[in-house]
């Protein structure tokens, strides 16, 4: 199975497609390429709709290093989303152990792609009920994809996981609460 069809089965939320994925040893290369290529959607929209991508003062360095830092977000935000829901899903009854839940929801970044560019948009300061629709459902999906993903990698049935990705999405939307 080549990339474009296990990715076009992630985003059908395919959950047999993880397995094949992994068995057939392309596992962390799909998901590097998946959260690489979330950070590089974000930094350059988020270059482009602050102004900075044009701008004669910021320079190549300056662009070449707000994207590697914007890849370097998307890997952390990747391994700290891949360990709460990975604990989550092991007090749901999951019996897996850490990095099946990381690759596969790295695999299942595929499904925040469409998100990079409107939360973007909204972070440059962009506002708009048209925006927030689609920054609800480019969320949702995304969710989504990550839901089947690491679903696939915890064995866990239905309700076990959606109890799992609620509890999660709770403690870091409070987190996120407090910190902000």
């Amino acid at each position: 199975m080549n990339y474009f069809d296990a990715m076009k089965s992630v985003l059908q939320f395919d959950e047999a497609v993880y397995t094949d994925i992994m068995t057939s040893g392309k596992g962390v290369r799909y998901c590097m390429i998946n959260v690489l290529g979330f950070g590089l959607i974000h930094a350059v929209f988020s270059l482009y709709v602050s102004g900075l991508l044009w701008s004669p003062g910021f320079g190549f360095a300056g662009i070449l290093l707000f994207m590697m830092a914007g890849i370097g977000v998307a890997f952390l935000m990747h391994a700290g989303a891949a360990l709460f829901l990975w604990v989550f899903t092991r007090g749901a009854g999951g019996g897996v152990e850490f990095l099946p839940v990381y690759f596969n929801m790295g695999i299942a970044f595929i499904g925040l792609w469409p998100l990079a560019p409107v939360l973007s948009s909204i972070q440059a300061g962009y506002i708009g009920h048209g925006l927030f629709a689609l920054l609800s459902l480019t969320s949702i999906y995304g969710l989504l994809v990550i839901f089947f993903g690491v679903k696939s990698a915890s064995r866990l049935s239905m309700y076990r996981m959606a109890a799992a990705m609620t509890v999660c999405i709770v403690v870091v939307g409070s987190m996120l609460y407090l910190w902000l």
